[in-house]
């Protein structure tokens, strides 16, 4: 009995992980469908879009949308009128708070991560303990005027959402050959993955 529990579980941890990414994947994929096809009915309302839209139409016409926003900011005028919309956001009392959040948020995994984020390991003085952290700011807002030099350091908490955020020195970090991503996944799971990069000795 034990043998085939075994055997059971060994199919679990397989179909499992592929059960959730396919669910995730259509989700993702049929609310963004279902958003670009209502945005298409409120735009041209007589366009019948009934009678020629396909399933899975939407993620295509959003992925070409993208795209082609990406090569407009190439240009400077465009790039102007994004800063526009920036600067105007962000003085929106409430928007304000969601709409930077987000967009550092995008910055700190996609952006330069010398200057947006970089993976750490911090060790807690006074002690042998090492934690792992993404260094967001090498300038905090919140230490301004302090006469220490200070960065600020999040440290992602395994198996939820969320993690504090310390102001430490810089000499108690060490930078960690990895992405934001993967410290972000390391951290997520507890350091349980099989994965190579992991795996190194």
């Amino acid at each position: 009995m034990k043998k085939q529990l075994g055997i059971f579980l060994a199919g679990v941890m397989v179909v499992a992980p592929l059960i959730v990414t396919v669910w995730i994947v259509l989700w993702a994929g049929s609310t963004i469908d279902g958003m670009v096809k209502s945005g298409v009915k409120m735009v041209s309302p007589e366009s019948g879009v009934e009678d020629w839209w396909f399933r899975g139409l939407g993620v295509i016409l959003a992925i070409v949308g993208i795209y082609l926003i990406g090569l407009l900011t190439r240009l400077w005028g465009f790039r102007w009128m994004l800063g526009l919309i920036d600067r105007i956001f962000s003085r929106l009392p409430g928007i304000k708070s969601i709409y930077e959040s987000v967009r550092d948020i995008l910055n700190l995994f996609g952006g330069d991560a010398s200057k947006t984020g970089q993976a750490v390991r911090y060790r807690v003085p006074g002690t042998e303990i090492d934690l792992l952290g993404i260094r967001t700011s090498t300038n905090p807002v919140a230490t301004e005027g302090s006469d220490t030099d200070k960065v600020a350091v999040y440290l992602p908490m395994s198996y939820m959402i969320g993690g504090p955020t310390v102001y430490v020195s810089p000499d108690s970090l060490e930078p960690v050959d990895m992405s934001v991503e993967e410290a972000m996944k390391v951290a997520a799971i507890a350091g349980a993955s099989t994965s190579k990069t992991n795996n190194k000795k």
